[in-house]
């Protein structure tokens, strides 16, 4: 007989389903899951929204988004940040989640990539972004290597081929080059971006983790934090491009150093629930943490309700003027 747990979500990504998502397979191996609202014993929730706060049970915070966990509001966290707290902390990037696990551990074992290979790709570099609100890092590198040679952008953002393309990765592998951009650069925040370059079969021009050679193996990459400016970076690329043996070599490195556990995370919860119920609460309560929650909670109706029907407006003018508009369906 499985044990029988209560669990609630709250403050997901919009179009969230509470009773299919990606977390309750992982928990359903281990237990009966009882998705509620009233009197949970557990709670996952993220970044999108303050209702966490309502909750008096073990909370527990996953981020797919560039924003360290506030230890004060959380009993555990899983995220990007390159830290450790005892046993409330799992650095959990978001290329092991998602589904985007499966093309991170194909990574593992690939056909070596041959001049015949090479000839086969179609251009110079693809660029595929649908979001047009995230840092404009990402447009200043894309400008800076369409000055060398076209780019084929597939996303909504900036998009130069009729419409944005179904598959990402497939569209990336008729390229010698990807553009890899994340929304920032912070050290440890590193996404699916890249891995999707490399399933690609495409040499990644990346952006944003500073700490990304951590992750992956800096001779299979272009760092742009490595090179003083993206004019530098341009250079660097043309260098590649213009050597059909140094395109090969960097091609056919390993991209990963040393794999990280896409079971991890599932690892993290059951051990979270397997302990004393009593014992599992690791926030602080005091009178400023108290004080703080009161605080936010305050401007809840305000953010929820008015703030966010404002904001909703503003991002709909600004996909209009931005072009993003042609498809609502985002790009993997």
């Amino acid at each position: 007989m499985k044990r029988t747990i209560r669990v609630a979500f709250a403050d997901q990504h919009r179009g969230f389903d509470k009773e299919k998502n990606d977390y309750l397979p992982l928990l359903k191996k281990h237990y009966d899951v009882i998705v509620t609202d009233k009197d949970p014993e557990y709670l996952i929730y993220s970044v999108f929204g303050s209702d966490h706060l309502n909750y008096d049970c073990v909370r527990i915070f996953y981020t797919g988004e560039c924003i360290t966990p506030d230890f004060n509001e959380c009993d555990y966290a899983a995220g990007f940040d390159h830290l450790e707290f005892a046993d409330r902390y799992l650095r959990f990037p978001y290329y092991l989640f998602h589904g985007y696990e499966k093309e991170y551990l194909s990574l593992r074992e690939r056909p070596v990539f041959t001049k015949e290979d090479l000839a086969a790709k179609e251009g110079f570099c693809s660029f595929v972004v649908s979001n047009c609100f995230a840092q404009d890092k990402r447009t200043e590198l894309l400008e800076t290597m369409e000055s060398y040679q076209p780019v084929a952008s597939g996303g909504r953002y900036r998009n130069n081929i009729g419409g944005a393309v179904k598959d990402k990765i497939a569209f990336s592998s008729k390229y010698k080059f990807a553009i890899a951009c994340e929304n920032a650069s912070y050290p440890g925040y590193i996404t699916e971006k890249i891995v999707d370059a490399f399933a690609s079969r495409a040499v990644p021009i990346y952006y944003g983790d500073p700490l990304a050679a951590m992750d992956f193996n800096p001779d299979a990459f272009i760092n742009c934090g490595e090179y003083e400016n993206f004019d530098a970076v341009l250079e660097a690329v043309k260098k590649i491009d213009a050597d059909e043996e140094l395109y090969l070599k960097m091609i056919n490195e390993p991209p990963v150093k040393e794999y990280l556990n896409p079971d991890a995370f599932e690892n993290f919860l059951v051990y979270i629930i397997e302990q004393d119920y009593k014992k599992a609460f690791r926030r602080p309560d005091s009178m400023y943490t108290r004080a703080k929650a009161e605080s936010i909670q305050r401007h809840a109706f305000y953010e929820k309700h008015i703030h966010t029907i404002l904001k909703r407006a503003s991002n709909q003018l600004k996909r209009i003027q931005s072009g993003t508009m042609l498809s609502r369906r985002r790009t993997r």
